[in-house]
């Protein structure tokens, strides 16, 4: 039993104005023993912790939750030991907090994670929230919302209408295929340029105190910097805050890892995989990759040239030291075209340089050829790449 001297954790967090301050006051009066003060202030960080992924009326609520379990805990606290009680107070958090996460989850997010009967088509796609789908057949498009999210304009030549009731979030989706690419401009400005194999999912017309959207695959961002609303990319594992800046996010949903590169300004990723105990977030400035393991639930950082990874939107892609099989990926979702290494060996060698993507397939295999012992030959609609 505690000494009946001294308070215990729940007491001091069931206080309407409990912070690290006030653990640290009780402390230094020696009224809270050692152990005590680790459960106190191990369970406000968490607290803190939470902010990106829970909003601030939630965090409320789950204080409030707390408040009350260690209430409850505080009459008992005669009969319990202070590790059961401990057990006790986490679990109400992670029952309270786990309910608000779920029940506070992005409308977009669950919106864009159910459209798993949308089938692969040779065409990138618009589809409207009426379910209506716009087709174009160019491997280069753009797509121009107005302010209202009401008219939209594909490549100056077609358009068409929607219908945007008030104070209801319409979402839109575009969907690009292997071997073609679209820049869609949205109704507040900003950029986005969707590689091959990719799904962007929007509002028509943005909330009026926040903007969101979510990513399956490759795009660049080239964000409208907004002071009073920051830009939110929702990706499988992580999201991506920023205000204004330019970036590269590549999350496919099969590949294994996602990655993020910030060419100019500053964004804050927020691992949506983790546990209610470990959530992470992320701050990177420019000239800076982050890349998500999802079994490790961690980001790395490194740094590199921004270039590199946003080349693609320019047409050309620039490799150093990169796996032939990483590259063989790209290539395949750029050209819409079947690719296969026969030889394990050689799907580990590496190649540095410059790939022009206004070439043919055959064209840069022929430039990766030159110091890559390889060799290939197209069988139908496949290309098959050997060792020399």
């Amino acid at each position: 039993m505690p000494d009946k001297s001294k308070i215990m954790a729940e007491e001091i967090l069931a206080e309407e104005n409990f912070s690290e301050e006030l653990i640290a006051q009780k402390a230094k009066d020696d009224v809270i023993d050692e152990k005590e003060i680790r459960i106190a202030r191990s369970i406000y960080s968490f607290l803190n912790a939470l902010t990106g992924s829970v909003t601030w009326s939630d965090k409320e609520k789950t204080k409030n939750q707390i408040r009350s379990s260690v209430r409850k805990l505080s009459i008992k606290r005669q009969m319990i030991r202070w590790s059961v009680a401990a057990s006790i107070l986490l679990a109400a958090l992670i029952t309270s907090v786990g309910f608000l996460r779920n029940n506070s989850r992005n409308d977009i997010v669950s919106f864009a994670q159910s459209q798993t009967k949308i089938k692969a088509e040779n065409n990138t796609r618009i589809i409207l929230q009426n379910g209506e789908e716009i087709s174009i057949n160019k491997a280069q498009s753009q797509i121009r919302y107005d302010a209202k999210g009401e008219n939209i304009e594909i490549d100056s030549d077609q358009k068409i209408t929607q219908e945007i009731a008030d104070e209801k979030t319409v979402f839109n989706t575009v969907i690009v295929p292997d071997g073609k690419r679209t820049q869609i401009i949205l109704s507040e400005g900003t950029k986005v340029w969707l590689n091959s194999g990719s799904k962007l999912v929007y509002p028509a017309v943005f909330a009026k105190n926040k903007r969101e959207v979510y990513l399956d695959g490759e795009a660049v961002f080239d964000v409208v910097h907004l002071n009073d609303r920051s830009f939110v990319v929702s990706t499988k594992d992580f999201d991506i805050k920023v205000l204004g800046t330019v970036f590269n996010a590549c999350s496919y949903s099969d590949d294994q890892n996602s990655s993020v590169v910030l060419e100019q300004g500053k964004i804050e990723l927020i691992n949506r995989r983790s546990s209610v105990l470990s959530n992470k977030h992320l701050m990177i400035l420019p000239g800076t990759m982050a890349v998500f393991d999802p079994n490790q639930n961690t980001f790395e950082k490194q740094q590199v040239n921004p270039q590199k990874y946003l080349s693609w939107r320019e047409g050309y892609l620039i490799f150093n030291s990169e796996k032939l099989k990483n590259i063989i990926k790209k290539l395949g979702r750029y050209y819409n075209k079947e690719m296969v290494i026969t030889d394990n060996q050689l799907k580990d060698e590496t190649f540095s340089g410059y790939l022009d993507l206004k070439n043919s397939p055959e064209e840069v295999l022929s430039v990766i050829n030159e110091t890559t012992p390889l060799s290939f030959s197209v069988d139908h609609e496949k290309i098959v790449i050997n060792s020399k």
